[in-house]
């Protein structure tokens, strides 16, 4: 009988106990403040964060230490996600646009980039132009990438590299053509030395600098129908185009050196033989000193002769691209191109 009054009492203290217990994990529940620990609550901004994050999405901002400003003026878009918060505010800062767009498009494209190719990607590309690369472009090209940075002035492009629609900054007129301010001075001393050597009765012609986007896609499908599947040795399609970047030009007698290459069909065997037979003795003059003397002025013959397996394109004598005195110096003096040189930058 005794042990069962014992029994009896244990199991009410155990009872009473639970119950005090659970009463007083109901009151914790009750007074527990969610963003106890998140510094940048304040009265006016604690109801509204606690409606549209569940426990996770605290538990989010808390641990990322994200602030208010990066978030509240987007959490009432319906597509808003917390975790893509920083990006949402990176994009805003970078290249302003409605909430609700720039929502959409970090949640869909996120993929693409992180935040700092994003913050690199909106300086030099519009909305517009990023959608309609990863739309279109990646669509067709499986393999193709966005470069994020293409105003460097090193940049090599291929058929797995774009700069989409890309327009370089700081172009200049020169001799009717645009091209980067950087080059300018040194274009200017090139040619005019040239001409002082040849007494004014000659002078080298640039026909083409910066080229456009559109118009580099006219100029790739015209060629496209006079070389076929050699189309990519002779120039890359738009986006892949080193025209694009402001840092190339041409000089009036690959006119002739071109038409003759596709005409003859030199390209075949690189016979540069016959199509230097062609040219006359201004434009040989022109072809020698440059090969000789370019590079003094920061310019490199960009596709030369012998290096074809590495450039991807046949010898063009009379497309020149701008790499500073230093880097070009070096480069001829060591036969190198730009896919096999290490650049350093030059003021």
């Amino acid at each position: 009988m005794q042990d069962k009054k014992v029994l009896m009492i244990r199991i009410l203290l155990i009872v009473f106990c639970a119950v005090i217990a659970l009463t007083c994990l109901q009151k914790i529940h009750e007074t527990y403040d969610p963003l106890a620990r998140y510094p940048y609550a304040t009265e006016e901004n604690r109801k509204t964060i606690l409606e549209h994050l569940d426990q996770k999405g605290v538990d989010y901002i808390i641990t990322q230490q994200i602030k208010p400003n990066q978030f509240l003026d987007f959490i009432d878009e319906p597509e808003f996600s917390i975790y893509n918060t920083l990006y949402y505010a990176q994009a805003k800062k970078i290249q302003d646009a409605p909430n609700a767009f720039i929502i959409n498009f970090v949640n869909k494209y996120r993929s693409h980039f992180n935040l700092d190719t994003l913050k690199t990607l909106l300086k030099h590309y519009s909305y517009t132009d990023l959608t309609s690369f990863y739309e279109n472009e990646q669509v067709l090209h499986e393999n193709i990438q966005l470069v994020a940075d293409p105003s460097y002035p090193y940049l090599v492009l291929d058929q797995d590299r774009s700069v989409y629609r890309y327009v370089p900054s700081e172009l200049v007129e020169q001799e009717g053509v645009s091209i980067k301010q950087t080059m300018q001075k040194n274009l200017e001393a090139m040619c005019s030395d040239y001409e002082k050597l040849k007494n004014q009765e000659d002078h080298l012609k640039v026909i083409e600098g910066y080229t456009s986007y559109a118009q580099v896609l006219e100029a790739y499908y015209t060629y496209s129908s006079q070389l076929g599947d050699y189309i990519d040795r002779f120039i890359y399609s738009a986006g892949e185009n080193e025209m694009q970047l402001g840092y190339s030009i041409r000089l009036e007698p690959s006119i002739k050196w071109n038409a003759t290459m596709i005409e003859q069909k030199l390209f075949l065997d690189n016979d540069y033989a016959k199509a230097q037979e062609q040219l006359d003795d201004n434009e040989i003059d022109q072809l020698n000193w440059l090969k000789s003397n370019a590079w003094r002025y920061g310019f490199i013959i960009r596709y030369p002769e012998g290096k074809e397996e590495l450039t991807g394109h046949w010898y063009q004598p009379f497309l020149l691209r701008y790499v500073g005195k230093e880097n070009a110096k070096i480069m001829f003096e060591e036969g190198q191109v730009m896919e096999t040189m290490k650049f350093s930058e030059e003021n």
